[in-house]
């Protein structure tokens, strides 16, 4: 068990004013067995109301509307969690984790993966044992892919990040027959968001980091999760105006003692 300080920020900068643009949030940890959070504060910038809802994964969300002109939206998000990766998250299996998305489809250059697969019985095993092979294979290069690149085209090029790592396995697994789900969120340290994956065996879900091949514990938060990145997206939104947009994202997450 862990008591971990999380801090989030996202700031989009646009080269002019844009109005009448609608956001929605998935930006705000979500509430399992396996973690509760017991500080939450969330703040956005141009000021305006924010309805709270839930997407169909359960993932807590944030709506908004900013009428006016503005070049800027930021949202920051902060709080306190307790994590315990020895509970048991047994929630309910959506079968819709069994079946590949267009992002997590691989046609050609799994069977080593799978072959390696093969020699295991468990399904937590098969997991492990494709994402050592992929974290030995895989080389993790930023800026070599981006957030719409499929499985298949960063298996293909052999570099990518966290979302990359994720996809693939997701793909792996799947084809494995074992129900996967794509997760978002945050792990101690500072930088950015990470995603890794749930697998569903032995009767509850069992999180797995390609990226960094281990089991998740209590150094993670999760934040959303779903299909695979597109049911995860932070920041979904519309505007009008001829911009170009910058993002700029933070992460910091530390420990604290428990009391």
């Amino acid at each position: 068990m862990r008591k971990l300080k999380f801090h989030y920020e996202m700031q989009l900068d646009f080269s002019g004013d844009v109005y009448r643009h609608s956001f929605a949030l998935r930006c705000l940890p979500k509430e399992t067995c396996t973690q509760r959070i017991v500080k939450l504060s969330c703040s956005i910038t141009p000021l305006t109301s924010i309805t709270k809802s839930w997407d169909a994964f359960g993932n807590p969300m944030c709506f908004g509307y900013i009428a006016e002109a503005h070049d800027y939206f930021s949202f920051r998000v902060a709080g306190t969690a307790i994590t315990n990766s020895e509970n048991i998250d047994s929630g309910e299996l959506n079968h819709l984790f069994y079946y590949p998305t267009p992002q997590t489809t691989l046609t050609h250059g799994m069977e080593y993966y799978l072959k390696l697969a093969q020699q295991q019985r468990d399904p937590v095993q098969k997991t492990l044992c494709m994402s050592d092979a992929l974290y030995h294979n895989f080389i993790y290069k930023p800026n070599t892919t981006t957030t719409q690149t499929t499985a298949q085209q960063a298996l293909d090029q052999g570099t990518g990040v966290c979302q990359d790592y994720t996809h693939i396995m997701l793909a792996l697994c799947r084809r494995c027959q074992i129900p996967a789900r794509y997760v978002a969120g945050f792990m101690i340290g500072e930088g950015a968001t990470h995603a890794w994956l749930e697998v569903y065996a032995r009767g509850h879900w069992i999180g797995v980091d390609p990226t960094n091949n281990r089991v998740v514990d209590d150094m993670y938060i999760k934040m959303s999760e779903g299909r695979d990145a597109s049911d995860c997206i932070v920041d979904k939104g519309v505007f009008f105006g001829d911009v170009k947009q910058k993002q700029r994202v933070f992460v910091k997450v530390t420990q604290e003692p428990l009391e």
